[in-house]
């Protein structure tokens, strides 16, 4: 007879995190700390020693520790509290109700990433009940501020909790699973292995102020929308990493066949002028390749007949793995090539980071993909977004993206979008998932 029980870990899962969505923790402000006190509460019942931290009013961190027999380094399991704000008006339910509707569990941060702080939980709680001891400790780590700086979340921790990572070669956070999409023939496992690093830009135009009935070639307005175009037209040559090309060339197995050619090799295939315009003509596949740029934020005047003497963007600049942060800020200036517009970093550059895949740890992972989707085909991705594993790799620790959810668009497009849910049926086999994985990797 097995030593847990499924059905019944997995019924609680649901439960609890139908409680954990109902506490509102929108970064900003964050208010990470009523979740922290919701997980303390949870492992204080378990008997699960547990420290926390704020590192600002009400924006706490948690650490808890299932220690094992010291035999294998420890293995973090992390998630961030926090989640994006939710549009009230474009939801079908209140996102922090923790409503259940059709075999559905609905609210902000149900994917990104309660849940899978959820099953980390349970995973380690399951273990404790069930008297195991595992041969290296397991720390759960809950943090704030992922959403927008990490410097009071993962980066707090790391500079002023390091204590709480000690003994640790490795860690796991967002965001991987199986994508089981329409269009494939088979499903397809992505693990984490590297994100691309945000480099926040700023653009500030500067020109003489005046009435808006006159023209003004070089005002402040006009000098940024040129600038702008020069720099959204300019296209950064495209860098195919080892990582990348294992994933198309396991996203061509499951892909309808004549509709992959080229992706077995993507460097030659990106030489040809037709191939490449229609590849990067997919956003996701430009991102994969290239350094991106997206404008998301602009500012200039209030009023419609004035014209300012100054007009500001942000860019959103996401570095890919090996570009060199300051020579992609170079590259922007000669792409605008204006000295009346100012360009700036506003946060310090962050260098991207990789995690190797021929570790014990990334092959524990994809057999757990493969358990959970038996003809599921796994491949290492490099993740478009950022994450928490960029300060876990820096301060030490291999660090990758993993979840055994089962995703289709139906759920995966929902993430800081409208009515962001998770079925019933990935909570409850991911408690099982997460909780084999233990003993899989800390196990006798």
């Amino acid at each position: 007879m097995s030593r847990f029980d499924w059905v019944a870990l997995g019924e609680e899962a649901i439960e609890l995190l139908r409680r954990y969505l109902t506490i509102d923790t929108t970064n900003p402000p964050g208010n990470e700390s009523a979740g922290v006190e919701f997980l303390a509460a949870f492992l204080a019942n378990e008997g699960i020693p547990f420290e926390t931290a704020e590192a600002a009013p009400r924006r706490g961190n948690l650490a808890a520790r299932l220690a094992g027999d010291g035999s294998r380094p420890g293995l973090v399991l992390h998630h961030h509290i926090d989640v994006v704000p939710a549009e009230r008006r474009s939801w079908s339910v209140d996102p922090f109700a923790g409503v259940i509707d059709d075999g559905y569990l609905y609210g902000r941060g149900a994917l990104d990433m309660k849940s899978v702080g959820i099953l980390q939980l349970m995973a380690v709680a399951a273990v404790r009940r069930a008297g195991i001891r595992l041969r290296g400790d397991v720390v759960v780590l809950a943090t704030a501020d992922e959403e927008d700086d990490i410097e009071q979340g993962s980066e707090f921790v790391a500079r002023h909790r390091g204590a709480w990572l000690a003994g640790a070669d490795a860690a796991l956070s967002e965001l991987g699973g199986v994508l089981d999409r329409l269009e494939l023939t088979r499903p397809i496992g992505i693990i984490g292995v590297s994100e691309k690093t945000p480099l926040p830009i700023r653009l500030t135009a500067r020109g003489l102020p005046g009435h808006g009935s006159l023209a003004w070639p070089d005002s402040a307005p006009h000098r940024l929308v040129r600038a702008l175009r020069r720099l959204l037209r300019g296209v950064r040559a495209p860098r195919v990493l080892p990582e990348t090309q294992e994933f198309f060339a396991t996203l061509a197995t499951a892909l309808p066949p004549g509709t992959a050619t080229g992706y077995d090799d993507l460097t030659r295939a990106l030489e040809d002028p037709e191939f490449r315009a229609a590849f990067l003509a997919n956003p996701h596949y430009t991102a994969a390749v290239t350094t991106t740029f997206a404008v998301t934020v602009v500012r200039c005047g209030e009023r419609r007949n004035v014209v300012p003497d100054e007009a500001v963007a942000e860019v959103d600049c996401r570095v890919l793995t090996g570009d060199d942060p300051h020579e992609v800020v170079e590259w922007v200036r000669r792409r605008i090539d204006d000295d009346q517009v100012d360009v700036e970093v506003m946060r310090p550059p962050r260098h991207p980071s990789l995690s190797p895949t021929d570790t014990p740890l990334y092959r524990a992972l994809a057999d757990s993909l493969r358990r959970r989707m038996p003809n599921v085909a796994v491949t290492p991705a490099i993740l478009t977004g950022f994450s928490d594993s960029w300060v876990f790799r820096r301060y030490g620790l291999q660090s990758y993206g993993f979840s055994p959810f089962v995703l289709d668009e139906g759920e995966l497009f929902r993430i800081h979008g409208s009515d962001e849910r998770i079925s019933l049926e990935n909570v409850r086999a991911g408690v099982r998932a997460y909780t084999e994985l233990l003993l899989a990797v800390l196990g006798d």
